[in-house]
């Protein structure tokens, strides 16, 4: 199984750090506002085509395409820093650190040349923002599973997932549902579950997508944003009779 990228960002600077006026310029696409000092503008435009390429497949993947999203006034902001340190100091991010989200403002920070930024974590952040736009920021009804699944969904070359999931279940090594849904992988040292609560996640989405349909999936998220109840918006949904039932259904996919 290819592994899975692990993103665990969090935003805790005030938003007014980034405000216009500081030197920023500016260049906007359909969905997008970039902000940025020094960057050229074939950089400019391979962050916008790609961005507006994301933004497209991941509202068509989820059926959220016939929704208005993120025009004009409303369009999403990417910060592009000049480079890691200035991004680094700006934020206060980790070494480490590629890029950083701030889901609930639509705002993406990062820097020019960072590592897997384009291919993985500008994806996988979008995915995010779009999912809660959705279902509703701060939705207590939203577990990270469900959050994960979808970002995680994003990603194209992992069809060996439901094979190692199939031998997980097997010798009985896998999160249940229940503990699934009371997860929390930030800051948790065992990689091992970390990978394992990823992939069931993603494979719970794509479980749902793949044998009913995106329709039923809108659906499925309309009912979780209105409701706030995850239990009662699969039995709208999917006439799941619970989660165990729901559970089982999945199970049954994974060893078909």
């Amino acid at each position: 199984m290819r592994r899975f990228k692990l993103f665990f960002i969090f935003l805790l600077l005030p938003l007014a750090v980034f405000a216009d006026g500081q030197g920023w310029q500016v260049f906007k696409s359909t969905h997008f506002v970039v902000f940025y000092k020094d960057a050229s503008e074939n950089s400019l435009n391979e962050l916008a085509q790609k961005a507006e390429n994301c933004y497209n497949s991941i509202t068509e993947d989820l059926g959220f395409n016939r929704f208005n999203f993120w025009t004009w006034d409303n369009r999403a902001k990417i910060y592009l820093f000049n480079n890691h340190e200035e991004y680094k100091k700006e934020t206060h991010a980790a070494d480490w650190s590629a890029g950083e989200a701030n889901v609930a403002s639509k705002t993406i920070m990062t820097f020019q040349t960072a590592p897997g930024f384009l291919d993985n974590i500008l994806p996988h952040e979008l995915a995010h923002i779009i999912f809660n736009e959705m279902v509703g920021f701060n939705n207590p009804a939203v577990p990270l599973w469900l959050q994960e699944g979808v970002a995680g969904y994003q990603q194209r070359d992992i069809s060996s997932v439901k094979a190692y999931l199939a031998n997980k279940l097997r010798q009985g090594n896998f999160i249940s549902l229940d503990e699934l849904s009371r997860t929390e992988v930030s800051g948790s040292r065992d990689r091992a579950k970390v990978e394992l609560f990823y992939a069931e996640s993603y494979s719970l989405v794509k479980y749902l997508i793949s044998e009913f349909g995106r329709d039923r999936f809108v659906f499925f998220c309309q009912s979780l944003r209105d409701d706030k109840n995850l239990a009662r918006a699969l039995s709208k949904a999917y006439s799941f009779a619970g989660m165990e039932d729901f559970e089982n259904a999945w199970k049954t996919y994974i060893l078909e």
